[in-house]
């Protein structure tokens, strides 16, 4: 993994926030106290097993939430970018830009790529087909923007909130197993606290996917149409 500003801002973050913590909840109320009576109760003990394990878990896992997030959320709720809002603005039957505006679009895309985005009667006629040729010519528009702090930033925000969406599956089912782990098999009240809060936290952020993702989405979108503009 490249660590640029978006792998640690996009990714790792996200990560830490949704996978690691259950992770270092388990390993903080047992893993650790094991590992300190083996080596025994030395200085730091417990730290250099924090610390350890978190950072691996971190570079793997942070993968896994990407996969997660892109795979199943972003898939579900924009079937592979066809109903992307980048997708989605550039039809005529939508309302979020005026026909005036789209047409600007449409036309300085055609000078730039010597390509020319649906009709509204190809449209009409094969609307799933429009959309596909909009996906394709987004691709461009992404490969020319490239470098584009502005929309970089923006495109992190979204990464991070999908990351984190999609990490949340595994948190989820990372702080049931540490409610029931410290409930049955070790008694601990505070971790089995901390575990029940982070349950509820991943879940709400489950429950508000789609709203969250469509946010994101949309606020990307209108930024990367206003930069391509103003290229």
């Amino acid at each position: 993994m490249k660590f640029d500003a978006y792998a640690l801002k996009g990714r790792i973050a996200p990560a830490f926030l949704s996978i690691v913590i259950p992770i270092m909840v388990f390993n903080h109320f047992y893993v650790s106290e094991e590992f300190s009576k083996f080596v025994g109760e030395i200085l730091g003990a417990k730290l250099i097993s924090n610390l350890t394990i978190s950072g691996i878990c971190l570079v793997f896992l942070s993968e896994f939430g990407r996969l997660l997030g892109k795979n199943i959320f972003e898939k579900v709720f924009f079937k592979d970018e066809l109903h992307m809002p980048t997708t989605n603005y550039m039809l005529f039957n939508d309302s979020t830009y005026s026909e005036q505006h789209k047409n600007k679009i449409r036309n300085k895309m055609a000078g730039d790529f010597d390509t020319l985005l649906p009709t509204k009667e190809e449209e009409d006629a094969d609307q799933n087909n429009a959309r596909t040729r909009i996906v394709e010519v987004m691709a461009l528009v992404r490969k020319k923007l490239h470098g584009n702090k502005f929309l970089l930033q923006h495109n992190i925000e979204y990464g991070a909130m999908r990351n984190a969406i999609g990490g949340s599956l595994i948190g989820m089912v990372l702080s049931l197993v540490n409610i029931v782990f410290f409930n049955y098999l070790a008694p601990n009240e505070l971790a089995v606290t901390i575990s029940v809060v982070t349950l509820i936290i991943y879940l709400s952020l489950i429950a508000l996917s789609k709203y969250i993702i469509g946010f994101y989405g949309n606020n990307y979108a209108k930024i990367l149409y206003r930069e391509y503009l103003g290229e």
